[in-house]
Order: structure tokens, then C-alpha cells, then sequence
């Protein structure tokens, strides 16, 4: 049999051969790539988020946050979440920290024998004479310490002012108790670097509170007591809430200062009768 020419009609038909196709495999390699990236990046995101699970919630402080960060911080340790409403916010983080309304009268507090009050923490004025100070009031009118407690002891609290819903808090908590710190007589004088008017108009909205409220424009009383430092070239400002118990000597008998405020009445209040000899702690 013969065989097929190459011209025949009987030859194979030749088969196209596949061409290199340089720009396709490129393409690939850069979508490929740009797969890789975009996995890494998530996973990445991943990881981060599952350390930051494991992290506490609040945040040490630290000097570059500066002391209204840190009221932020405390925030988000009770989870709360300011609304804006200063009152309702207040009185949210006084029922996240148990701080409860006393409900007994002063005598059925006063025979009470097994419960411990709070003691004091260090302070550079602890059994020193309080330092004297005179500021305005919310009418604008000048009140000093000896002024208001006269002869007797007193209790001075150093807040941030209205600009810190929680910071306030520790006013909204003693004045429910107010009649207590009365009916024993010891005043309570609170002091913030809010102005006057500043305050007055608070008051307006949220309703006034029944002792003095002081106005320490540049922190300077705040300074003496220790609850405040200004910015030097080392560090930052910083603020402290206060506590302190006067005594009817003028002395500093008892102080309690850190980034929350002192919402223990009934500490205070015993502490108070203590010094004025209306009750006595049960011998241990």
C-alpha cells in the first residue's frame, strides 16, 4: 500500500501546538500574592484580637494618659457608658460600686460595734494642721474652712468636677446621707476646680447639693492637699480624688486619695463619731 504524500488528502491534519502565554502566568503569580497578603493581614487581625480578649479591661495608669483618660478607664472597668445625663450617670456608678444609701438612723449606725471602718492611707498630712484655705462658693461668695466647721471636725473632698460623670459621684452619695454628717455635726465641704458658675448651672439641671461646694480655679488648695501636681519638665499634670477627716483641732486625722472616689459613708461617719467620742469600735 502506498503511503499519504504530505499534500494528500489522506495526511493527518497538524494539531495547533499551545503558545507560551508569558502575561497569564504573571497575572497568577500577582493575584496569588495578593491572596497571601490579604491572609496574612487577617490573620494578623485574628491574633490581636484573641491577646486583647485575654487582657484585663482597665488600663494602668500612666502619666502620658492623663487623669480624665483614667476616668475613662474606670468607666469601662464597671462597664459603663457615659450618656451625657451627669445625675444618671452618678448614680449608675454608685450602684456598680455598692455604694447604697443608709437607710438606719444615726443611733442604730452609732450602736453599731462589729463593723470596721476604713483606715487611713499614708498621707504627708496625716496628723498635721489641714491647711487653711478660702474660696468661693456657687453664689460667688468667699467661704474658708474655719469658717464652716468653727470649733468641730469637718470632711473636705477633692473632686475632678462635672466634666467626670463618676467623678461626681461621691457628692450625689454623701448628700444622700447628709443628715447623718448634720445630725452628728460635721459639715462637708467639697471642692473642684469648676467655676461658680460653673456649678450653678449645674445645679440647675441636676439639682443643687446641700453643703458647700467650693470653686479652686487653678488647683492650688487641691495642690496643698496633695491631690494635684502640676505639669513640671519631668511629668505630666496629674489629679487625685480626697478624702479628709478634720479634726476639731484643725489636724488631718484621716485621708484617702487614688483615681476613684471615697464612696464609704458609714466609714466616715464612724470614723467622725469616733473623734467626737459618740462610738466606740468593739475591743478585738
Amino acid at each position: 500500500m502506498s503511503q499519504p504524500t504530505p499534500n494528500s488528502p489522506l495526511s493527518p491534519t497538524p494539531q495547533p501546538q499551545p503558545q507560551p502565554q508569558p502575561q497569564s502566568k504573571f497575572g497568577q503569580r500577582v493575584f496569588l500574592g495578593f491572596l497571601s497578603t490579604v491572609a496574612v493581614f487577617y490573620a494578623a487581625i485574628v491574633v490581636y484580637h484573641l491577646l486583647a480578649i485575654n487582657q484585663p479591661k482597665t488600663v494602668p495608669f500612666a502619666e502620658e494618659m492623663g487623669f480624665m483618660e483614667e476616668c475613662r478607664q474606670v468607666c469601662l472597668k464597671y462597664g459603663l457608658l457615659a450618656t451625657g445625663h451627669v445625675k444618671n450617670d452618678a448614680r449608675a456608678y454608685l450602684d456598680k460600686v455598692g455604694a447604697r444609701k443608709l437607710s438606719e438612723g444615726l443611733a442604730e449606725i452609732l450602736n453599731e460595734k462589729q463593723f470596721s471602718p476604713v483606715s487611713t492611707m499614708e498621707h504627708p498630712l496625716l496628723n498635721h494642721a489641714a491647711p487653711e484655705f478660702t474660696l468661693l462658693n456657687v453664689e460667688g461668695q468667699p467661704q474658708s474652712l474655719s469658717s464652716i466647721r468653727g470649733e468641730g471636725p469637718a470632711v473636705v473632698v477633692f473632686y475632678y468636677g462635672y466634666g467626670c460623670s463618676h467623678c461626681v459621684a461621691q457628692l450625689f452619695g454623701l448628700n444622700d446621707d447628709v443628715k447623718h454628717f448634720e445630725e452628728l455635726g460635721v459639715p462637708i465641704i467639697a471642692i473642684s476646680s469648676d467655676l461658680p458658675a460653673e456649678t450653678a448651672e449645674k445645679y440647675k439641671e441636676y439639682g443643687k447639693f446641700n453643703f458647700p461646694v467650693l470653686s479652686d480655679p487653678n488647683n492650688l488648695v487641691a495642690e496643698q492637699y496633695a491631690t494635684y501636681s502640676p505639669e513640671t519638665a519631668d511629668k505630666k499634670e496629674d489629679q487625685l480624688h480626697g478624702t479628709f477627716l478634720i479634726s476639731p483641732e484643725g489636724h488631718v486625722l484621716w485621708a484617702n486619695t487614688g483615681q476613684q472616689p471615697f464612696t464609704d459613708n458609714k466609714s466616715l461617719l464612724l470614723r467622725m463619731a469616733e473623734v467626737t467620742g459618740s462610738w466606740r469600735p468593739s475591743p478585738r
